[in-house]
């Protein structure tokens, strides 16, 4: 009977250790995750600002706007098709020129930018880079 005593005893504890694992391994699967969907963001970012960088790219009145360096068109229609959560700001500028913008400056935010070159238009050839910086509220 001795025997029977000492063996569930140690059944009982090999269980135990075992639940341990398996607590502390779902307790780090769980902080992984939860890194993981801050870095997805950025590939989402990127897709929309390309998305919206090519619809202004193929309008006409938008690409005339950015050769004469007006921006107030270009930021309405891009307010429009950004989500609300998501804030932005634009430049225009000379290809050979770099462009920063008005943008947050603590370093605890992530700022995503793209650039498209808007080069002419059926009338003038005045080649303009367009930055777009986009970061969340």
């Amino acid at each position: 009977m001795i025997n029977k005593k000492f063996d569930k005893k140690a059944w009982i504890r090999i269980l135990e250790a075992f639940l341990a694992i398996l607590i502390i391994m779902g307790a780090v699967l769980v902080i992984i995750n939860k890194e993981s969907v801050k870095s997805d963001i950025s590939d989402e970012v990127y897709q929309k600002q390309r998305q919206i960088l090519d619809v202004i790219s193929k309008n006409d009145s938008l690409r005339e706007k950015i050769i004469i360096g007006e921006n107030k068109e270009v930021n309405d229609t891009i307010y429009v098709m950004l989500p609300k959560n998501w804030n932005f700001s634009t430049r225009i500028c000379e290809l050979n020129k770099i462009c920063n913008a008005d943008t947050p400056s603590d370093y605890e935010r992530d700022i995503y930018t793209t650039e498209i070159i808007i080069t002419s238009n059926l009338t003038q050839y005045s080649p303009k880079k367009l930055s777009f910086f986009v970061w969340s509220k």
